[in-house]
């Protein structure tokens, strides 16, 4: 599990990097447009979109990791219970959350076959969707996994009980 989590970290990472790349360039590209009243036009087409496709990639990709290094969470009412009621809710709350990641995958995975077979694709740069919503649905596939895998006692997040 702790191995495709990196990988899907690293996935994370690259979308971040793509989505602070287009940010800053469509920033620096409005800038000189405007200082240029229009003369010089940088605006790249669909910023908008690969904005949006590359923030869905990067959280969905984050999801599994973030699962396996523990979920932020208030211990509240948690910290006041003895050690084995916190395991078994702990437990409980990962069951929950591979139920939720597993209904969201296959909803997922329907929508991308949806796509795939309308032909749907991105209004500015007519990229096909159903890509990126294969790789939501595989993500939140890994999520589900490393949410069972907590919930059997798999590796557990740091400061945590076991």
């Amino acid at each position: 599990m702790e191995r495709l989590a990196r990988v899907t970290d690293a996935a994370s990472a690259c979308a971040l990097a793509l989505l602070l790349g287009v940010v800053a360039g469509s920033v620096a590209a409005r800038a000189l447009y405007d200082a240029t009243a229009g003369a010089m036009n940088l605006l790249v087409p669909g910023a908008i979109e690969l904005s949006g496709l590359s923030l869905t990639l990067m959280v969905f990709a984050a999801l599994p990791g973030a699962a396996l290094r523990g979920l932020a969470r208030v211990d509240i009412v948690l910290e006041r219970l003895p050690v084995p009621a916190r395991r078994q809710l702990e437990r409980l709350w990962f069951v929950v959350l591979a139920l939720a990641a597993g209904l969201l995958a296959w909803l997922l995975l329907a929508r991308a076959r949806l796509e795939l077979a309308a032909g749907h694709v991105s209004q500015d740069l007519g990229w096909s969707l159903w890509p990126f919503t294969a790789f939501a649905a595989l993500a939140a596939t890994l999520l589900m996994l490393a949410a069972l895998w907590r919930a059997l006692g798999g590796q557990q997040a740091a400061g945590r009980p076991r």
